[in-house]
């Protein structure tokens, strides 16, 4: 679809109180874009509400914090329809200084990710279908819904939760010494300095302690509490296949909701970079702590004591890179699912095939991995949630 007709769509969606809505989209990342991109090319009226009011912001944001500089994932996993979008802007010549595609797995780099997924809300106008906002409820109007909220107040018959994780996993220990006005940031919170002790040890923690050491020239702790473990992916790859979404569909709740606890997410740094780890640490240029240090802060000198098993630091300030919590209904929108008789299991929605909650709400992100399994934050669980909404067919991966 071209931009006019977005801008048509994205003016005549201008007024809630008198426009119907086909779709509102909340939360305008990676899985807000991919829904977006795909429900504007059926010829849907929608609005995307995002707090910042760009797309992608706090994704790249995030990217930043930790100078990401490629992608995990295989160049099949974009936002994009076909899965050989990203390829073939690539082979664009315009594009070809940053077209790199590493290893056997094919991943892109960071920036040819983020500039075809810019490109994909340019060619679908999606930029100009934003309401700047914070949605704090959604309400029964009539056969339809109501989306409100600081900045928002939208009227559709259907309303796609894309939302992520947005809670940083802070330790009962940090959280004590940041109430005594400890130095101790989180790297997702956007209060963390140039720290030289970071608490973590996946990918992130890896990332921000080689870029702290190249803007500082000082060595850089790594606190983390069992040695690294390398994997090529966050995930089981098999995870991402077909037969395991089929298998996944067969497992009663219970064993979903089982699965789902033991095989969270935890920490691990892909090969090529645990190498880069190896050679910082032979440099000196990076400290590999395999232990959680007991933490003492010394207000009156304003530092942090390390107490590890052998050895004892003073520090001006802690890092943690400890990820995200896992996402769970909560909020405005646990509120959203009690006035509305909305199912739910331990903190999940149940869904329907096509990501339908109920009462015209679907679910794509983190909150739809009881329908999808542990793929659903990532962005081929993007993909599959996309997929599945009522009318959309993506090609698939």
């Amino acid at each position: 679809m071209g931009g006019s007709t977005s801008q048509q769509r994205a003016s005549q969606a201008g007024d809630p109180h008198s426009e119907l809505l086909d779709w509102v989209i909340v939360g305008g990342g990676p899985h807000g874009v991919c829904a977006g991109r795909a429900l504007v090319a059926l010829g849907g009226m929608l609005r995307i509400v995002e707090p910042s009011g760009e797309l992608l912001s706090r994704w790249n944001a995030r990217a930043a914090e930790v100078d990401m500089t490629s992608m995990r994932s295989p160049a099949s996993d974009h936002l994009d329809d076909a899965p050989v979008s990203l390829h073939h802007f690539l082979h664009r010549p315009e594009h070809a200084d940053v077209a790199t595609l590493a290893g056997v797995y094919r991943r892109p780099t960071l920036a040819a990710f983020q500039r075809h997924s810019q490109d994909v809300v340019d060619r679908h106008g999606l930029g100009q279908l934003v309401t700047r906002g914070r949605v704090d409820g959604i309400q029964p109007d009539g056969d339809h819904l109501l989306v409100e909220g600081e900045g928002v107040q939208l009227r559709s018959r259907r309303v796609l939760i894309a939302t992520g994780s947005n809670t940083a996993r802070v330790p009962a220990w940090a959280q004590r010494l940041r109430s005594e006005g400890a130095p101790v940031g989180h790297v997702f919170d956007g209060d963390a300095g140039w720290d030289h002790d970071l608490i973590g040890g996946g990918i992130s923690a890896v990332q921000r302690a080689l870029m702290v050491h190249r803007k500082s020239g000082k060595p850089v702790r790594i606190w983390t509490r069992s040695p690294i473990r390398v994997a090529d992916f966050a995930f089981d790859k098999d995870w991402s296949k077909h037969r395991f979404a089929a298998r996944w569909a067969e497992l009663s709740e219970q064993d979903r909701l089982d699965f789902l606890g033991r095989y969270g997410i935890g920490g691990s740094v892909p090969g090529g970079l645990e190498k880069r780890l190896r050679a910082a640490v032979r440099r000196g240029s990076i400290v590999l702590k395999e232990e959680i240090p007991e933490v003492t802060w010394e207000a009156s000198r304003r530092r942090l004591v390390l107490r590890g098993d052998s050895e004892t630091f003073e520090s001006e300030g802690i890092t943690l890179v400890t990820g995200l919590e896992p996402e769970r209904i909560s909020g405005w929108l646990q509120d959203t699912a009690d006035r509305l008789d909305l199912p739910t299991a331990q903190g999940l929605p149940r869904l329907s095939g096509d990501m339908h909650w109920g009462r015209g709400i679907h679910i794509s992100g983190p909150l739809a991995r009881l329908r999808l399994g542990p793929m659903a934050s990532q962005i081929v669980g993007a993909r599959w949630a996309t997929s599945k909404l009522p009318g959309v067919r993506m090609q698939p991966v």
